[in-house]
């Protein structure tokens, strides 16, 4: 597992453990469930604080600010918590 890989993990652990409802990322990726397709959908973290939270592992991993944008396109575009809760898109819909 590259270095890079590891901050995406990190990131998707506290993603996770904070999700409505909470998760943990490990046991996801363990059971086979996170082969399923848009799995992630059923987890709900406010997009907030998942920028916080992007922000928070990236500085503790020390990843130069001119790479965090790649970082942030790999999660917001892989298996991080939808930040739209199912309410708001049934309204969307209407």
């Amino acid at each position: 597992m590259t270095t890079d890989d590891k901050i995406i993990i990190e990131i998707y652990r506290r993603m996770y453990k904070e999700a409505e409802p909470r998760a943990n990322i490990d046991k996801i990726i363990k059971s086979g469930e996170g082969k399923k397709p848009n799995w992630f959908m059923k987890y709900y973290l406010d997009q907030k604080r998942q920028d916080e939270i992007m922000n928070e592992v990236l500085k503790e991993f020390k990843v130069p600010k001119r790479r965090w944008e790649a970082f942030r396109t790999e999660c917001l575009l892989g298996s991080s918590p939808t930040g739209i809760k199912k309410t708001m898109l049934k309204e969307k819909i209407k």
